[in-house]
């Protein structure tokens, strides 16, 4: 299976490179769902206390730690 960009202008599909088919082929056209752009200051602000109550900072910490102890090892 090949993937390939095209554009869609609402009658053709228009392709973005060249394919590369020697004869005729069928082909399955999947539109991508419509996606709104996020800024990142609103990804953060949308994201900050989502990981509330997982002790992501005590995870980290102890994470790190063990790094430091298996690097002593080696």
């Amino acid at each position: 299976m090949r993937v390939i960009k095209a554009l869609f202008d609402g009658k053709e599909i228009k392709p973005m490179e060249p394919i590369k088919v020697k004869k005729r082929t069928e082909v399955l056209v999947i539109f991508p769902n419509e996606v709104r752009k996020i800024l990142p200051q609103d990804a953060r602000r949308l994201l900050r206390g989502s990981g509330k109550g997982e002790k992501l900072v005590e995870r980290l910490l102890k994470s790190r730690e063990e790094d430091i102890i298996l690097e002593k090892r080696q």
